[in-house]
C-alpha cells in the first residue's frame, strides 16, 4: 500500500472511530436518561401509601346502660352516649338515650254503611256489625275512665272528631279493644264516615340529659353504678359491643384502596419494565460499538505502522 492510499485509509479510520466513539457516548446518555427515568418510578412507588387493612379490634365499643323502674313518666331503657366531669368534680354531665314503650292511638275512618251502629230497643245496648258482620256490643265507659283515652287519642290526633267527654268500646275479632264516641254512638243520624281508635303500644327513644349524676367506677375503671337525682340509684350494665356497619364501611374503603395501589403498583411496574427493554437493547448497541471501536483500534495501528514503514522507506531513499 503507497503513501497516499495508507494516510487516506488512515484519515478513514480516524473517521470512523471518532463517529463511533460519539454514538457510544450517545447511547450512554440514553442510557442514563433511562435510568432516571426508573429511578423516578422507583421512588413514586416508595411514595405511594400502602393500604392498612382495618383492625377488627378498634370496632369494639363499651355500652354503659341501665333501666329506671317504677318512676312513673321515666321508666325506660337509658344508653349512656357521652358523659364529662362538672366543674365540682363530684357530678358528671350524662348524655342518654331513652328507650321505652308508651300507649298510642291508632285512628282508622270506617264508613257508617259498611259497619253500622244500631241499637236494641229491648236491652237499650248499642251494636256495631264487624269484618264478619256478626254483631259487636258496645259498652260504655264512664267519664273518668274516657278521659286517660280521649287526651291520649288528642296527642294522637290533635284536635280529633271526638264531640262527648265518654266513649264506647269493642273488640274485634284479633282481641283489640276499639274506642268510639259517645256522642256519635247515641246520636239518631250517623254521619258518611265515622273514626274508631285503638290503643297500640308502640316502642320510642329521645335524647335525655342527667345534669347532676353521681357515677361509681369499677377496679377496671369501668362504670359500674349511677345516682340520678329523684330517681335513685341504679347498677349499670357494661356490654362490649361489636360496630359491624363501621366494621364494614372501613372494610369497603380499605378494598377500593387496595384496588387503586395494586393499580398503580402493576402500571409503575410495567412502565420499568419497558425501560429496562428499551435499556438492553441499548446495551446491546453499545456492546456492538465497543466491539467496532476495538477492530477499528486495532486496524488504525495496522495501517499506522505501514505509514510509519512508508515513511521511513521514502527517507532512506533520499539519504
Amino acid at each position: 500500500m503507497g503513501l497516499a492510499a495508507s494516510q487516506a485509509r488512515f484519515l478513514g479510520i480516524t473517521a470512523r472511530k471518532s463517529n463511533i466513539e460519539y454514538e457510544g457516548q450517545q447511547v450512554n446518555q440514553q442510557r442514563t436518561a433511562l435510568a432516571e427515568e426508573v429511578n423516578s418510578l422507583y421512588n413514586k412507588l416508595l411514595s405511594l401509601e400502602v393500604p392498612i387493612a382495618p383492625d377488627v379490634t378498634k370496632f369494639y365499643e363499651t355500652d354503659y346502660s341501665f333501666e329506671l323502674t317504677n318512676t312513673s313518666s321515666s321508666d325506660g331503657s337509658y344508653l349512656i352516649k357521652s358523659y364529662y366531669e362538672n366543674a365540682d368534680g363530684l357530678t358528671y354531665t350524662v348524655n342518654a338515650e331513652r328507650t321505652y314503650k308508651k300507649q298510642v292511638a291508632v285512628g282508622t275512618k270506617m264508613q257508617s254503611e259498611q259497619y253500622p251502629i244500631h241499637k236494641d230497643e229491648e236491652t237499650g245496648k248499642y251494636y256495631i256489625n264487624g269484618l264478619d258482620e256478626n254483631p259487636l256490643e258496645l259498652t260504655k265507659l264512664t267519664k273518668e275512665n274516657s278521659q286517660s283515652t280521649i287526651e291520649m287519642i288528642k296527642e294522637a290526633y290533635g284536635q280529633s272528631e271526638i264531640t262527648g267527654d265518654s266513649l264506647y268500646f269493642y273488640k274485634d275479632a284479633t282481641g283489640l279493644t276499639h274506642y268510639l264516641d259517645a256522642a256519635i254512638v247515641e246520636s239518631e243520624t250517623l254521619p258518611e264516615f265515622y273514626s274508631t281508635y285503638a290503643k297500640d303500644q308502640k316502642e320510642f327513644t329521645e335524647p335525655i340529659v342527667f345534669e347532676n349524676a353521681t357515677l361509681t367506677f369499677d377496679a377496671n375503671n369501668r362504670m359500674s353504678g349511677i345516682n340520678v337525682d329523684d330517681l335513685g340509684t341504679f347498677q349499670v350494665n357494661t356490654q362490649r359491643v361489636y360496630n359491624t356497619e363501621e366494621y364494614d364501611a372501613a372494610l369497603r374503603d380499605y378494598t377500593m384502596s387496595k384496588e387503586e395501589y395494586d393499580k398503580m403498583v402493576a402500571d409503575l411496574n410495567a412502565q420499568t419494565e419497558s425501560l429496562q427493554q428499551e435499556d438492553k437493547v441499548l446495551e446491546l448497541r453499545l456492546n456492538q460499538v465497543d466491539t467496532e471501536q476495538n477492530e477499528l483500534q486495532t486496524e488504525l495501528e495496522a495501517v499506522k505502522a505501514i505509514l510509519d514503514k512508508n515513511v521511513e522507506n521514502t527517507f532512506n531513499t533520499f539519504s
